[in-house]
């Protein structure tokens, strides 16, 4: 294999893994170092690549099992700082840490009072961080419908936190 057809492949194969990346690791940064990582492999690879029939499942792959390691070591490191949250969390009251955990779960709740598409687009912007343009790819609407759903539902979400806060006081 030559630059040339390597340059083909990888850029034939490159959005649809770095879809699968950021779907599994849920980070547009480790998305993009293991598609950087599964393309530097299949360089590596690029005498004994005759031997595999389809390519493309080959990269799909090593991109789901490189994403779930990602995700593994990103977990390991993910329970010592709970761990070290949790130290905290017991040097405070235990009325702060059920507020915290109520007003999470309320926001949640609020989340799912909005409709399926405000939810979605909040959920992929605010939420997982994808940018607009990959919205739009993902969704398959355009630009102006990704700002418009997005704004309304945020500006409904503060409003839906707004008369969640003033019951809360009231029933208080």
């Amino acid at each position: 294999m030559n630059i040339a057809e390597y340059k083909n492949i990888v850029s034939e194969v490159r959005p649809d893994l770095h879809r699968i990346a950021r779907r599994i690791t849920g980070c547009k940064d480790d998305a993009e170092d293991v598609v950087q990582e599964v393309c530097l492999r299949i360089w590596h690879m690029r005498i004994d690549l005759t031997q595999y029939e389809n390519i493309k499942a080959l990269c799909v792959t090593m991109t789901r099992n490189m994403s779930i390691d990602k995700v593994r070591v990103r977990k390991v490191e993910v329970d010592a700082d709970t761990i070290s949250e949790l130290r905290y969390e017991t040097e405070q009251l235990p009325d702060t840490i059920l507020e915290r955990k109520e007003i999470r779960g309320a926001i949640r709740d609020l989340i799912k009072m909005l409709p399926p598409l405000q939810q979605k687009v909040l959920h992929l912007k605010d939420i997982e961080g994808y940018d607009t343009d990959e919205i739009i790819s993902i969704m398959g609407i355009n630009n102006e419908s990704v700002r418009n759903n997005l704004s309304r539902a945020r500006k409904r979400l503060r409003d839906l936190v707004i008369a969640y806060q003033k019951n809360r006081r009231i029933e208080l």
